[in-house]
């Protein structure tokens, strides 16, 4: 009879009925039990933000397995549900399916990755993402930021490439207070051979590059062969078109 009126399971009601008197005046007492952390946690404020703004549930299922939930889907489509029960009641409910695992056909993604590699290449024997090229204004306009990003580094690469170093101060000074603040900080501090780098047609390019070759064949031959074979393995690197190099000196 229990069972049947309160909907409890015949072992919790067999546990209630056995309770002493002191076990019954026990459950008055408020206890502090730590929540339970799953890894849905994590997403509740996207789900809301999403559900606010009229997102699918398809959709707001599929975009936060897109970012990295690995819990048990059915916990996830609980989240949907109960966040939608609670905050948004007069929307209709959705069958979400474990099928969804994808943006819908619809859905045109466009990773940031990408966004950057498009933005910053400046070769224009570059193939670029058409997908991308057919979107970046829409994105431009959706997102400030995208633009601000594109012009701050253009602006930056021309003035790198051209041979006016006061412009550098400039630039420091007009984004000294953006999101790019560490770097400006970072360019004034070593801003001496940055703007000999402009004005200058002479570069550390050749130094850097023996130095990169040189560490590249000790991390070949040395420790293994011994600094006599390192000895040789460099004259053959860096004096092989040299006439007086003489290939029996090295046997």
């Amino acid at each position: 009879m229990i069972v049947e009126e309160f909907g409890v399971s015949v072992a919790s009601a067999r546990k209630y009925i056995l309770m002493t008197d002191e076990e019954v005046e026990k459950l008055d007492e408020i206890k502090k039990c730590r929540k339970r952390v799953t890894q849905a946690d994590g997403y509740i404020n996207m789900i809301y933000k999403m559900l606010r703004d009229g997102v699918g549930d398809d959709i707001v299922y599929s975009y936060v397995i897109s970012r990295g939930y690995s819990g048990k889907p059915h916990a996830l489509k609980d989240y949907i549900y109960l966040i939608k029960k609670n905050n948004f009641p007069d929307r209709t409910p959705m069958n979400l399916s474990a099928k969804t695992w994808s943006y819908p056909d619809d859905i045109t993604v466009i990773k940031r990755t990408e966004l950057l590699k498009y933005l910053l290449t400046i070769n224009p024997k570059a193939k670029q993402d058409d997908t991308i090229g057919k979107n970046i204004g829409i994105i431009k306009e959706k997102y400030p930021i995208v633009r601000e990003a594109g012009e701050m580094f253009h602006e930056f690469h021309s003035i790198i490439m051209g041979d006016v170093p006061e412009k550098l101060d400039e630039y420091l000074l007009k984004y000294e207070k953006s999101q790019i603040e560490s770097f400006c900080n970072g360019i004034r501090k070593d801003i001496a051979p940055v703007k000999n780098a402009i004005s200058l047609d002479v570069s550390s390019g050749f130094v850097e590059g023996n130095n990169n070759k040189f560490k590249l064949l000790k991390r070949i031959v040395y420790g293994r062969s011994g600094l006599v074979n390192l000895a040789k393995k460099c004259f053959l690197a860096f004096r092989s078109r040299d006439p007086l190099l003489n290939l029996f000196d090295l046997i």
